[in-house]
């Protein structure tokens, strides 16, 4: 049997652990928190219902009362199901909206988003700014191009590995825009128009590889 690197059974484990016996249970969501409280609430009105109407009081006004309350309780129950019809329709159409968004450094990004912002600011020769911008954008883009796997808590070290691995050829042009980003992104180190540049070569080379799909 093969020897695994580290390398190798570090992937090994960060695959695993996204596995879903690894990730614990969910509180259930709005809708379906709601729908169990309808059903109960239904089950109580019902136990009330028959209990009045049946019970003690004798008919009559214990009758009306019964027949008031489920009114009562008829109308609070659609209401319900409309409130949580409502969320679960908005979460829907918020979760269409995102279907765009990507995971970089733990942080949810648009491309689109990206590259507006990488133009604004190097119209405004911020160029810390748009060297960070840029990176995340190229991260993206080695997400889209199958190079680089999206996965939390990744790092440039391992995106960099990535790279080595599926495109060696795109490896110079990333280690010099990883690097860039690094200073820009964790370090007081004045950015320049050079920093942007390297960046800029890396996001070109995949755009060309992007439109050769």
């Amino acid at each position: 049997m093969a020897e695994l690197s580290n390398e190798d059974a570090n992937e090994l484990a960060d695959e695993i652990l996204l596995r879903s016996e690894f990730i614990g249970a969910r509180e259930p969501g709005f809708f379906t928190r709601t729908v169990n409280r309808v059903v109960d609430a239904i089950g109580e009105l019902i136990t009330r219902f028959i209990g009045t109407l049946f019970g003690g009081a004798g008919g009559g006004a214990g009758s009306a009362a019964a027949f008031g309350l489920l009114g009562v309780a008829v109308v609070v129950i659609l209401f319900a199901l409309w409130r949580a019809w409502s969320t679960r329709r908005a979460d829907r159409d918020e979760s269409a909206d995102r279907r765009g968004a990507r995971v970089v450094f733990d942080e949810v990004v648009d491309a689109g988003r990206l590259r507006q912002d990488l133009a604004r600011h190097r119209l405004a020769a911020d160029w810390r700014a748009a060297v960070i911008a840029g990176f995340r954008l190229a991260v993206v883009e080695l997400f889209e191009a199958r190079v680089a796997r999206e996965r939390p808590g990744a790092t440039t070290g391992d995106f960099g590995r990535d790279v080595d691995r599926a495109r060696p050829d795109l490896s110079t042009e990333y280690r010099r825009a990883a690097a860039a980003f690094e200073r820009a992104f964790y370090s007081d180190i004045p950015i320049d128009d050079g920093d942007l540049t390297d960046v800029q070569v890396l996001v070109d080379r995949l755009d060309a590889v992007g439109a050769a799909r």
